[in-house]
């Protein structure tokens, strides 16, 4: 059976799409891409953290809908450069997700996938651009099927070093979030999360960052 590996990337998870990350996915029948992606509007960063515990991490959880397997096709994060011209790795996951609950989920100790990704930032600091990752960069990912009606949660963690970070929007308001995502197929935005605390909020209850992958 063939996958046409392809990752929507409208911001955020899921469709497969994933966050700040966004990511597409399509179903073994070939039946429509799935996305989650999400808000268009980002305003500021997060750096990628350099813990090598996967519990250190940036991400959100998400349910499938019922028309699976899906395969993930591509992945696009939007980043920024925090140092000029830095070459560095980090890895990208797939667990499992629990509670599946609204704004609760976060990884929990499952693991299904997980790449390696190599980058070089921008030569000007501060520039944001998206990452595109496709089977050649995230093979461990695109090659696992996610089961229908499933939660899971994609998230980045373990960067080599602080000259990569994610975009966010902060604009959002306390359990809002999830509402940034636009979800196809039948697939739920759960929860977007930070160092496996749910319902990540960046300044102290102000904002709660709709992370782009």
């Amino acid at each position: 059976m063939t996958f046409a590996k392809r990752f929507h990337a409208m911001l955020g998870l899921l469709g497969l799409g994933v966050l700040g990350l966004g990511f597409c996915a399509t179903t073994a029948s070939a039946t429509p891409v799935a996305y989650v992606a999400g808000p268009t509007t980002t305003i500021a960063s997060s750096s990628i953290p350099t813990n090598s515990s996967n519990a250190q991490n940036l991400g959100y959880a998400f349910k499938t809908g019922p028309s699976g397997p899906f395969a993930i096709d591509w992945v696009k994060l939007e980043v920024q450069s925090t140092a000029a011209s830095t070459a560095g790795t980090f890895k990208i996951a797939i667990h499992g997700a629990a509670p599946e609950t609204a704004y609760a989920a976060i990884p929990d100790s499952t693991v299904y996938a997980v790449d390696t990704v190599s980058y070089t930032t921008s030569a000007a600091t501060g520039t944001a651009y998206d990452l595109n990752l496709t089977a050649a960069d995230i093979p461990n990912i695109t090659d696992y099927d996610l089961l229908a009606n499933t939660a899971y949660s994609l998230f980045v963690y373990h960067s080599s070093g602080n000259g990569l970070a994610l975009r966010r929007d902060g604009t959002w308001t306390f359990e809002t979030t999830n509402n940034a995502y636009a979800v196809t197929n039948g697939f739920t935005m759960l929860d977007t999360f930070r160092n496996n605390t749910a319902n990540y909020t960046n300044n102290s209850g102000v904002n709660y960052p709709a992370f782009a992958i």
